[in-house]
C-alpha cells in the first residue's frame, strides 16, 4: 500500500515540477502567511514558477505553520523560517 501510495504521489509531485522555471524567490509577508497558515510564528519561501503557480513548505500537512527547505548546497544547506521583517 505505502509503495503505491508514494509511487501515486511522486507521480503527481512529477508532473507538477518537472520542465517549471522558477521565476522569482522570496519570503512571505505576514499577510500571505495567514492565508496559508494556521497559527504561524515566522516567514518562510515561496518558490514562484512562470506558469504562475508556486511552492512553499510547511511544518506539516495539515499547514500548521511554515517549514524550511533542506538543499545540497553546502553554501545554503537550510532555507530557513525567519521572523517577520516588520517585527
Amino acid at each position: 500500500m505505502k509503495d503505491r501510495l508514494t509511487k501515486r504521489w511522486g507521480n503527481k509531485a512529477k508532473e507538477f515540477l518537472v520542465g517549471k522555471k522558477i521565476v522569482d524567490v522570496y519570503y512571505h509577508t505576514k499577510k500571505q502567511n495567514e492565508e496559508i497558515f494556521f497559527d504561524d510564528y515566522g516567514s518562510n519561501v515561496r518558490i514562484v514558477f512562470d506558469d504562475g503557480h508556486w511552492i512553499t513548505a510547511s511544518r506539516d500537512d495539515e499547514g500548521n505553520g511554515s517549514g524550511v527547505i533542506f538543499t545540497t548546497s553546502n553554501e545554503i544547506p537550510t532555507i530557513p523560517t525567519c521572523s517577520y521583517d516588520d517585527e
